[in-house]
């Protein structure tokens, strides 16, 4: 089974400032190229620089989440955290515990982000924890399953996080609680 965290987890104030920032630059290129037949060669390089900086927001506000996700599948774990190069893939066998942890004030809070994006709740990529270890985070949410492995610690908590949870014990391993 798949799990994702939704687009509407990852659309914040500052994807809509950037967004209106990009906007009005295009709008002004457009403006300019319309008007002021001498300056059209700016205009023009305003236009495909002021695209190019809407894409880039985009990808990053919004495909890049979409990209992002878990795979649980029988006897295995796939993760998908392309903000933290994380394209990997766990056996069962080398899932050595699972449990629930709260991400507020306790040892493992993310103090530090190392390679990933950070908006609101939702944290995707590879963070410095608060005791001092680095573990893959898809989270969106202050409760997540501490899954440790032999090489990482993985903190998982996507969209519909009670099925995730239910699904991740029949087909890997007991989360404890």
């Amino acid at each position: 089974m798949m799990y994702f965290v939704s687009i509407l987890h990852t659309i914040n104030p500052l994807f809509f400032a950037l967004l209106a920032i990009a906007g009005l630059l295009l709008w002004k290129a457009i403006y300019t190229y319309k008007t002021y037949a001498e300056l059209r060669g700016n205009a023009i390089k305003e236009m495909i620089v002021g695209s190019l900086v809407l894409i880039f927001i985009l990808g990053i506000f919004i495909v890049v989440p979409l990209v992002a996700g878990i795979t649980v599948k029988d006897n295995e774990l796939s993760l998908r955290l392309p903000t933290g190069f994380t394209f990997e893939t766990y056996p069962e066998a080398d899932i050595l515990s699972a449990k629930m942890v709260s991400l507020d004030q306790t040892e493992y809070t993310i103090a530090k982000k190392v390679v990933g994006t950070e908006t609101r709740a939702y944290r995707e990529g590879i963070f410095l924890l608060q005791n001092g270890t680095e573990a893959a985070v898809f989270v969106n949410g202050n409760t997540a399953i501490l899954v440790e492995t032999p090489n990482r610690i993985l903190l998982l908590a996507p969209d519909r996080f009670d099925d995730f949870v239910k699904n991740f014990s029949e087909k890997l391993i007991l989360v404890k609680p």
